[in-house]
């Protein structure tokens, strides 16, 4: 070896990577991109689970309201005040106060079952659920049971981690 050849190489200095700025960044879109994907599953998946109680509560509900007999008339319509809201719960108190007389005197029972329930709408806070409703229903005038095909539209609200009935619209 030569003595320039010797000083060459001991005045050769590493060479810098030229990319590390655009690798970094890559890395942190890519990162950011994963979070997002996976705040936005989380998203989604709390949206189901909201979507997917409100719809059993719903269920619950309408055979609670649709369900009563003249004989345990207290019990029926303090389950379906125990899961009422606002408004809505004045008016059924008022509504079952005003018809409690005339289903005792007529001996009335009826039993509701939910043929159809489905989200229409829904968040996190509130769900309107459309629902459709047998009701079979015998009296001191009808001893054979009659059937009510009936038609609603639920909305309930988040209240409490507990959904509650907000307004009934029959349809």
């Amino acid at each position: 070896m030569t003595a320039t050849a010797t000083a060459a190489d001991h005045d050769v200095k590493p060479r810098p990577l030229r990319r590390p700025l655009p690798v970094l960044a890559l890395v942190v879109v890519i990162l950011g991109a994963v979070g997002y994907l996976g705040w936005q599953l989380l998203q989604e998946r709390s949206a189901a689970q909201a979507r997917s109680s409100a719809l059993e509560a719903a269920r619950t509900y309408a055979a609670d309201l649709s369900t009563y007999d003249f004989n345990e008339l207290d019990r029926n319509f303090a389950a379906v005040t125990a899961n009422s809201h606002g408004q809505f719960a004045e008016q059924y108190k008022q509504i079952s106060a005003g018809l409690t007389e005339l289903i005792k005197q007529n001996r009335a029972v009826s039993h509701g079952s939910v043929l159809s329930a489905g989200i229409v709408e829904s968040d996190q806070q509130r769900a309107v659920v459309a629902l459709f409703v047998d009701q079979q229903i015998t009296n001191v005038n009808t001893p054979q049971p009659r059937i009510d095909r009936n038609r609603m539209q639920m909305t309930l609200v988040q209240v409490d981690d507990r959904w509650l009935i907000d307004d009934i619209k029959l349809l």
